[in-house]
C-alpha cells in the first residue's frame, strides 16, 4: 500500500486557507479527480480504506489542528468554493476531540 505524505500547515482557518488552495490548483492540474476530507482517526488507515473502496492513488495531509470547529470550517469551505473537487459531504467525518484533525486531500491521476 501507499503511504500517506505529510505537506501540511497548522493555524486558524484565515491563516491556512489561502495556502491549501494554491496547492489545490496544482494538484487539478496533475489529476484527474481530487477530494478533500477530513478526519481524526489515524490518516494512514483511511487512506487504505479510500483506496480499497474508491481506487484513490495518492494522499496529502494539508492541515492539522486540535480544533473540531476548524477542521470543519476548512473543509466546509474547500467544498463551497471548489465544485471541482470530489467530496460533497460536510459533517459525516470521525474527528478527534483531544487529539489531532487532519484534512487531505486525495487523488487519481490522468488518463
Amino acid at each position: 500500500m501507499k503511504k500517506v505524505e505529510y505537506d501540511y500547515w497548522t493555524g486558524s482557518p484565515a491563516d491556512v486557507i489561502n495556502y491549501i488552495n494554491r496547492a489545490i490548483s496544482q494538484y487539478l492540474r496533475y489529476y484527474e479527480d481530487v477530494k478533500v476530507g477530513i478526519t481524526g482517526r489515524d490518516p494512514q488507515n483511511r487512506f487504505d480504506e479510500h483506496q480499497k473502496h474508491s481506487g484513490w492513488t495518492r494522499m496529502v495531509i494539508k492541515y492539522v489542528t486540535s480544533s473540531e470547529n476548524f477542521a470543519n470550517k476548512v473543509e466546509s469551505y474547500f467544498i463551497k468554493t471548489r465544485p471541482e473537487l470530489e467530496n460533497k459531504w460536510v459533517g459525516r467525518s470521525y474527528l478527534s476531540k483531544e487529539g489531532k484533525n487532519y484534512l487531505y486531500l486525495v487523488m487519481r491521476k490522468k488518463r
